[in-house]
């Protein structure tokens, strides 16, 4: 007997049934009904759930997949016995089944699929995912080492389709960088990063920037080095006066350098730095190596030594930045001082509008050593100070 002969003839005795009902005085006989189509529905949510978890095999068309879970709902909520997934989970660990995945997350959240406020599954922790990550992040993380490319498209295509559904969010974002940053995700990182640069920057509850889970989580997809230039080069993008994340700081005051460093050795950072940032750079990397990290200062001044001519953001050379630290006195920096053309002396400041011996006397701890030492070399600016007055 063909199904369709079966499924007629069922559609036929359950007509019979309900006319029956309130005509038949026979409780026992509409139970046994009920018992038998409670295990019909059963056992046809739990084929159909079956067949979600297959996708990557029978790779049917996606409107075939949108009759499925429309006709049969229930069957968006059978986990697989043997991982405890939901369809929309499993469709994020296999390549050829993530174009499915928004069709059983549009469905999912019209059902409450792994709760309320999951979003239909994607914002439940898979319990096989080492860093039980959600299928969100599944999915910006998901690669096929032989076949990048594609692989990377088949993913951004289904992560904008749920940004236009409304089940990706911008709050999102900072929570996804870190797992899509690595070279074969690069189309997603990208992407979720110009839609949220300042998620770049962004900390942990923890206190931690994102960047520091690249430099010191390996990914197994990318040694982390390889995540951390990839990380560095986008928010050179965004945030270039503040050369991106190189000296985004914790919570305990540790540089971004400092930890990648730490990590890899001094070497092969910096040769990461340097692909990132040319040796004719325009950034003022020396102002923010001198303020943020003196300790790799040398190392700094000996890949961009041209960059000690620049400008910051604020309009500062390099020594007036120094001197606005309120770090630099004749007693532990005399070689700065001593340096100090008539120009640099005379220049005013672009920030405070002070001449560098009024910087001296308002920054730090106000040395009169220092003081003296740029005013014995140019009197005539304390004359020009009381005129301004």
């Amino acid at each position: 007997m063909s199904m369709d002969t079966v499924f007629i003839d069922l559609k036929d005795a359950m007509k019979t049934v309900i006319k029956l009902e309130g005509n038949l005085n026979d409780q026992a006989f509409f139970d046994d009904i009920n018992k038998l189509a409670t295990t019909m529905m059963n056992g046809c949510t739990q084929a159909t759930g079956k067949a979600l978890h297959r996708l990557k095999t029978s790779k049917p068309s996606e409107d075939t997949v949108k009759q499925m879970v429309e006709g049969i709902p229930s069957s968006l909520s059978y986990k697989c016995a043997a991982k405890q997934r939901f369809p929309v989970q499993s469709a994020a660990w296999n390549t050829n089944s993530i174009k499915y995945l928004p069709i059983l997350a549009k469905e999912g959240i019209k059902h409450n699929v792994g709760g309320i406020d999951k979003r239909g599954g994607l914002l439940v922790a898979d319990p096989r995912s080492d860093h039980k990550w959600n299928t969100l992040q599944l999915l910006v993380s998901a690669a096929d080492l032989t076949n990048v490319i594609p692989v990377d498209t088949t993913c951004l295509n289904a992560i904008k389709e749920l940004r236009k559904a409304g089940l990706l969010v911008k709050t999102d974002v900072k929570k996804l960088l870190y797992p899509a940053c690595h070279p074969a995700a690069k189309m997603r990182f990208e992407y979720l990063a110009e839609w949220d640069p300042d998620s770049l920057m962004a900390m942990t509850p923890q206190g931690l920037p994102y960047v520091h889970h690249v430099v010191n989580i390996f990914q197994s997809l990318a040694p982390c080095l390889a995540s951390f230039t990839m990380y560095l080069r986008t928010s050179l993008k965004y945030y270039p006066q503040q050369i991106g994340c190189l000296f985004q700081k914790d919570s305990d005051g540790e540089t971004a350098i400092r930890s990648a460093i730490e990590k890899h050795g001094t070497d092969k950072t910096f040769k990461a730095i340097k692909d990132c940032i040319p040796t004719d750079t325009t950034l003022p990397i020396l102002h923010h190596a001198a303020k943020d990290a003196p300790e790799y200062f040398n190392n700094f001044s000996a890949r961009y030594p041209s960059a000690i001519h620049l400008r910051d953001e604020n309009g500062r050379a390099f020594k007036q930045a120094q001197l606005a630290s309120g770090t630099k006195t004749i007693e532990n920096d005399a070689f700065l001082f001593l340096t100090l053309t008539d120009d640099e002396i005379a220049e005013v400041d672009p920030v405070t509008k002070q001449y560098p011996f009024l910087t001296a006397t308002t920054t730090g701890t106000g040395d009169l050593s220092s003081v003296y030492f740029l005013l014995s070399k140019n009197p005539s600016l304390l004359d020009r100070y009381r005129e301004q007055e």
